[in-house]
């Protein structure tokens, strides 16, 4: 195979950046713009050791799975790669993907999937919104003294490939209200002469924007990230975000905050200051009443949340008489839901403020079987363990990092009847099985659902059930196999 030459390509897979995945001349070839079931003539674009890489010539047969694309900017965009998809086979194609993950990346036995969990409706189910900000570079007039931009105003998200900022004005995933707040942003900005952050310069002040809305409650809270110690005229910033948020009727614009951020990479939290309305925004989820603050960890798809949650409780098995860890616990949402099954349940995150988020959100409900503490989870457990605090069920919802292996020791330390692990990568999570169920180990996989959180896109949720087995007295064999990882 050469650069530039053609080849019939029958597409059977969809790489997790959602290129279609075929062979051509024997050879794994990726292609944007393809999905399952296609049948294209391909150019040869890019030749590795093992793969090679390609653009569409002509698409001879299109899938039986391909439907009409809403969205106008689906080919620059990335955030929604399956949207050319029907939402039905969108569905099956990751559990398909997730079991083909576990069976690659775990390779131990595994059962039956149970049925993969869907939305009835997958369009705007998307709590929080972040919106990247783009106007070139940041000069002075010499004689005023005032910094301006020298391009086009950009909100919205990154381009699929190059990482720079497509500008959006309607996003089919997220809510009405972030786009009215969008609209808003792009207005103060005009008005008021604020600069726009450039990252190769470092210089400019608005670097992002993040709305996050309680859709039971229709409560909105607006945060800008800002590179500096204040921001222009907050007065007007306020008035602007106000009428175009509430006054739509639908939505109420209830916090407007400030995070003042000049470390390099944005991800690294800086200072928050709430500048109108309150700390919090209010949400009521899956029968909880949740208190949402600009920090807390809180599922993009409240819609699925219960689905979520209520797979981790079938998978529990609850009685009333269980001691659960939550670890990870982040708000304390999964927690809360199984409390009122259970003996009583401990939280674990490393996060300060998500723990008093958690704490607060146990008094709103009425929780006096639940206590949450902040620190790593491995010298919690510890500590929990010297007062005989020892766990039935064990429930992980790590970051898409997955588990730290100390505290994967620590848990089969602890030998719980049931781990069941929660993830939005399920690469990293059935790398995890390797250390927590290996074979011949005290764990089996008994259970696997698929919940389908991100909607559109690659990513997805999977829910894990490890039983312990009958004959396992002991973790040896899995902290023995840890050490070896």
């Amino acid at each position: 195979m050469r650069k530039g030459e053609i080849y019939e390509l029958q597409v059977t897979d969809l790489s997790t950046d959602g290129r279609g995945i075929g062979r051509a001349d024997g050879m794994v070839t990726f292609v944007p713009g393809l999905v399952p079931g296609d049948a294209a003539r391909v150019e040869v674009t890019k030749v590795k050791k093992h793969i090679a890489e390609g653009r569409t010539e002509e698409l001879l047969d299109p899938s039986p799975h391909r439907v009409e694309v809403p969205c106008r900017y689906f080919s620059q965009c990335g955030g929604c790669a399956m949207q050319s998809l029907d939402y039905g086979f969108q569905v099956e194609l990751k559990n398909d993907q997730v079991r083909s993950q576990m069976q690659r990346l775990y390779g131990g036995p595994l059962p039956e999937f149970d049925e993969p969990v869907g939305m009835e409706d997958p369009w705007r189910y998307r709590n929080k919104t972040e919106y990247g900000l783009f106007a070139g570079s940041v000069l002075t007039e010499e004689k005023t003294g005032t910094a301006y931009n020298t391009g086009k105003l950009r909100v919205g998200y990154y381009d699929r490939g190059s990482g720079k900022v497509t500008d959006v004005r309607e996003c089919l995933l997220q809510s009405e209200a972030a786009e009215m707040a969008a609209y808003g942003l792009r207005r103060y900005i005009r008005e008021s002469g604020m600069t726009v952050y450039d990252p190769k310069t470092r210089r400019g002040k608005l670097r992002r924007m993040i709305v996050r809305t309680g859709f039971s409650s229709g409560e909105v809270m607006v945060i800008l990230v800002v590179n500096g110690k204040k921001i222009k005229n907050p007065e007007l910033l306020a008035e602007i975000l106000d009428e175009a948020v509430t006054g739509s009727g639908e939505f109420e614009l209830c916090s407007i905050v400030i995070e003042y951020n000049t470390n390099r990479n944005v991800a690294v939290p800086g200072k928050f200051e709430v500048i109108a309305g309150h700390r919090t925004i209010r949400d009521t989820v899956a029968g909880l009443e949740l208190e949402i603050s600009p920090q807390s960890f809180y599922q993009v798809n409240p819609e699925m949340m219960e689905p979520l949650y209520r797979t981790v409780l079938e998978y529990a098995e609850l009685n009333g008489s269980e001691v659960i860890y939550d670890l990870y616990c982040g708000a304390g949402t999964i927690g809360l839901f199984c409390a009122e099954h259970a003996k009583y349940v401990w939280g674990i995150e490393t996060v300060e403020q998500a723990i008093l988020d958690a704490n607060r959100n146990a008094v709103l409900n009425g929780a006096v079987n639940i206590q949450f503490l902040h620190g790593k989870a491995e010298e919690k457990i510890h500590e929990l363990l010297e007062h005989s605090v020892r766990p039935d069920v064990v429930i992980l919802d790590p970051p898409r990092s997955g588990c730290k292996p100390e505290l994967m020791e620590t848990i089969l330390q602890t030998g719980p009847e049931k781990i069941i692990y929660v993830s939005c990568d399920p690469a990293t999570q059935a790398r995890d099985l390797r250390i927590l169920a290996p074979e011949g180990g005290d764990y089996r996989v008994a259970r696997i659902r698929v919940i389908d959180q991100f909607c559109h896109t690659m990513r997805t949720e999977a829910v894990v059930l490890l039983s312990r087995r009958e004959s396992a007295d002991t973790a040896d064999t899995a902290v023995h196999n840890l050490r070896k990882y």
